[in-house]
This record gives C-alpha cells, sequence and structure tokens, in this order.
C-alpha cells in the first residue's frame, strides 16, 4: 500500500468516463490516465513517482496501457495502481467497444490509424504474453556473474596498472581500463534502473546507486528520469532530451525553428553557435562523443540539486561523494601532472563508445510526430534500429544492440534479447511493421548521413530566412506613410 498522503479511497460507486469527460477534466489540471479500461488520478502520486514527474504527464488524458506495462514491474500493475483508481473508461459514448465508424460516413485518417493501433497493440500484448512463457523476462543470474567478474578483472587491471605502473605505457593501459570498465558496468546499472535484475524496486536500486554513483560519479536517478521520457516519447524533437543536443546536433531540420524542450524546461534556440556546430555535425559526432560524460556528470549534479523529492536523493549524494575521493585520490598516485590530465581525458574519452552505441540507434531513425493514435509497438519500431553483430561480440555491446526490441520490452533482461529476436520479427510480418535491423558499419552510415542531410540545410535555411528578414523590412517601408517619412 502507498504511503497514507498518496491513498486514494476506492469509490462506492462505480463511475464511467467518457472520451469527452477525460479530456475536459484533463484540461482543467487533473492528472488522468487510462490503462486496461480504467481510469486512474495521479495528481497525488506524480511528485512521488520514482521515474519522474513527465514520464507521467508525457501519459496524461489518453490510453497508456502498453507504456505502463512495458515499464513497470508486475507489483505495481497487480496491486498499487488500483489505489489511484476511479472509474471505468468508455472511449466513444456511442461505441463503448471502440468499433471503427463505417457506412456513415468516411473514416477519417485519424480514425484509420487508431484501428490499426488496436490490432498491433492486441498482437503486442499476445506477443508479450509469449515471451513471459518462454521465460525470457527472467533473470539469468550466471550471466550476472559472468558479466561482474568481468567488470572486477576490467577495474583490478585498472588499479594495479596505475600503482604499480613504471611508464607511460603502463598509465594509459590503465586508463584504457578504467574506461572500458564504466564502459560495461553501464550496461549492468542500464539493467538495475529498469529493474531487471532482481525485479525488486529497493535490490535493484541499490545495484544501480552502487554501480552508477558510487563507482561512476553518475546519477542513477536522473538516468531513469531522463530515460524513461525517451522510451515513452522516442525520438519526439520537442520532448525526447536524447535527441535534444543543441548547439551540437540536430536530427531534424525542424529543430530550426526553435522550440521549448518539455523535458529541459528552456527554449532551445538555433543561434549562431548551434548553426556553426550543427554545419559540420557529421564530422563532429565522434569527437562530441568523446566529451559525453564530462556532461552527464553535470546532468547528475544538477538533477540531486533540483530534485527534492527524490526518495534516493540522500543516498546519492553520499555515493557521488564517495566518488569524488576516491577516484582524484586514484589519480593522485601517477607520478606527473600532465600524467593525471592525460589519465583524466583518456579515461573519460574511451567511453564514446557507448555514447555512439545508444544513439546509433535513434539518430538516422524517424522523428515524424504522429500523435497519440499511434500504437507503443509501432512507434518504437519506427524510430528505433537494431545493429546486427555475431553473437561472440555481444559482450561488447552488452545486449543493447537490439535497441528496438529493448524498447519494445525495457524490463527484459538484456541476455535475453536475442533470444527474442526471432519473436519480433514474426509479430513485424504479421503487424505489417517494419524491423530496422542493419550491420554495425551500415548503421554508422545512416546515421552520418542523416546527420549530414540535415546540416546541407542549414545553408538553405539561413539563406530563406535573411531572404524572409529583407521581405519583412521593405513591407515595413512601405508601410510608413510619405507624411512620417518626410518627417
Amino acid at each position: 500500500m502507498p504511503p497514507e498522503s498518496t491513498y486514494v479511497e476506492p469509490l462506492t460507486k462505480k463511475n464511467v468516463i467518457s472520451r469527452s469527460e477525460l479530456e475536459t477534466r484533463c484540461k482543467a489540471g487533473e492528472i488522468l490516465i487510462v490503462i486496461n479500461q480504467k481510469v486512474y488520478k495521479l495528481d497525488k502520486w506524480i511528485n512521488h513517482h520514482p521515474g519522474g514527474q513527465l514520464a507521467i504527464r508525457h501519459c496524461i488524458g489518453r490510453d497508456c496501457t502498453d507504456e505502463f506495462m512495458a515499464l513497470h514491474p508486475d507489483y505495481v500493475h497487480e496491486k498499487k495502481i488500483k489505489y489511484f483508481e476511479i472509474a471505468d473508461y468508455l472511449p466513444k459514448e456511442s461505441d463503448p467497444e471502440f468499433a471503427p465508424i463505417v457506412g456513415a460516413r468516411s473514416r477519417s485518417s485519424e480514425e484509420i490509424l487508431e484501428a490499426q493501433s488496436v490490432k498491433v497493440s492486441a498482437a503486442y500484448r499476445r506477443l508479450e504474453t509469449r515471451l513471459r512463457s518462454d521465460h525470457l523476462f527472467e533473470t539469468n543470474y550466471t550471466n550476472y556473474a559472468w558479466e561482474f567478474s568481468r567488470y572486477l578483472t576490467l577495474f583490478t587491471m585498472a588499479i594495479v596498472l596505475n600503482i604499480y605502473g613504471t611508464c607511460t605505457m603502463h598509465y594509459i593501459a590503465s586508463a584504457l581500463c578504467l574506461a572500458m570498465f564504466w564502459h560495461q558496468v553501464s550496461f549492468f546499472a542500464h539493467d538495475a534502473g529498469h529493474n531487471s535484475i532482481s525485479h525488486s524496486l529497493e535490490i535493484d536500486n541499490g545495484i544501480g546507486i552502487f554501480l552508477a554513483d558510487f563507482l561512476g560519479g553518475l546519477s542513477i536517478g536522473w538516468w531513469k528520469k531522463s530515460h524513461y521520457v525517451h522510451h515513452i516519447v522516442t525520438n519526439h524533437p520537442i520532448h525526447d532530451p536524447d535527441i535534444q543536443h543543441l548547439p551540437f546536433f540536430a536530427v531534424t531540420t525542424r529543430i530550426f525553428q526553435g522550440f521549448f524542450s518539455t523535458y529541459h524546461q528552456k527554449e532551445m534556440v538555433f543561434d549562431r553557435v548551434a548553426q556553426f556546430f550543427v554545419s559540420y555535425q557529421h564530422y563532429l559526432y565522434y569527437p562530441v562523443m568523446m566529451f559525453g560524460r564530462f556532461n552527464l556528470y553535470v546532468q547528475s549534479m544538477m538533477f540531486l540539486a533540483k530534485e527534492p523529492n527524490y526518495p534516493y536523493r540522500k543516498q546519492e549524494m553520499f555515493g557521488l561523494m564517495i566518488y569524488w575521493i576516491w577516484y582524484p585520490y586514484f589519480l593522485k598516485q601517477l607520478p606527473t601532472w600532465n600524467m593525471i590530465i592525460a589519465y583524466v581525458f583518456v579515461s573519460h574519452m574511451f567511453t564514446f563508445m557507448l555514447h555512439v552505441q545508444i544513439t546509433l540507434s535513434h539518430f538516422g531513425m524517424s522523428t515524424e510526430e504522429l500523435g497519440d493514435a499511434e500504437s507503443f509497438a509501432a512507434k518504437m519500431l519506427r524510430t528505433t534500429m537494431d545493429v546486427d553483430c555475431p553473437t561472440w561480440l555481444d559482450w561488447f555491446h552488452g545486449g543493447l544492440q537490439f535497441q528496438a526490441i529493448h524498447h519494445l520490452f525495457p524490463r527484459m533482461p538484456r541476455h535475453n534479447l536475442r533470444a527474442a529476436q526471432p519473436y519480433v520479427i514474426e509479430f513485424c510480418e504479421e503487424v505489417g511493421l517494419t524491423y530496422h535491423l542493419h550491420g554495425f558499419t551500415k548503421s554508422n552510415e545512416i546515421v552520418f548521413t542523416a546527420l549530414k542531410d540535415v546540416a546541407d540545410q542549414v545553408g538553405f535555411f539561413l539563406e530563406v530566412t535573411k531572404h524572409e528578414a529583407k521581405e519583412f523590412v521593405d513591407a515595413q517601408k512601405i508601410a510608413i506613410p510619405e507624411s512620417k517619412k518626410k518627417q
């Protein structure tokens, strides 16, 4: 049972809320969402949601059954959410079963998309049931034991080469081992953030805080807040923080107009600095990714400073304090300041492999805004690409080269994603969706081409903007009366 402050008494009389009433109440400020034809009021819970407020706000006023089921553990489905139920949901007043309207008038494009979404969602839920029955949501702890031994080996090598090193090559090798350790341990922290290791919120949060905060200096809470939003509004230019990288990158020309980021809560302006970097973004892609970890430090600290309601804030602040004690002490063992500076840059910049891997699956994919009528599964497959690689190389990618499958089933342990691939291919064939799968080289080519295509439009955009500005000024001059001009 949730805390007393968030408890909602079950209604003694069952209510029914229609779509129009739902829209009206949400416009008036109520936090209402629909799950499995039930309406839930989350006004008192939204500030305590472990995944942050935005993950809920992007679901207000609509059916988010698939998103909810994909991102939450079983005990939330079965018990916790029931305390917030207020009514049954009636999608259309004249049609409780939400059958497509035929005969009386032709269907709109939105109605057609909704009908398709119903079909896709039903098939997606059947697929999820099959995967569960085949035990692909169950954790293989032996796999995690092997992973942990790999992490321990890398970290031990970094320590030994640092402390007992006698030349530059030893210290650089130590820095590379530490970079690889951070790269690999991020996969484990990722699973903890999705609650897919022990399937216990407390245990997985503890694992995540230890790996991310104590050993990596990054906030797992910040990552969850950002990442859950990314999973719900994948590749949406205005809402998805994972494709909002001005002034360095723009994955769509839609960004040229400037926009208000709902995640960052600020205007994203395509100013002169952004125009310069975006013009060369296809060349700067890999170099910029090398500095990604420094940005994550800043984001982590800002999150913990600004999120007083985050339930694990004290634990994470303690974890970051420990990190900023052991890592500087670790650097102090090096013989010179030049070596310390070199060590910092090598250990941080070579984690770019992780940043490239994650963005690789999204930067070259669709950024269209198809609205709430599109099904969750269709949106995930439209906006995400899987990277093909041989089985023996799975350890390097951590299993997250299967990003499309991961987006369909975020709580599936990574080591089961490859086994789920044949099921997903069959599902796509059944419902007529495209499963994007490309080799590593081809994937990089797709992202490079996508970034270049946007970069090539910068000059054209500036020329058009300049021309429009000139026309506006000329129109203003013409509008001034002759008497005013003489004055």
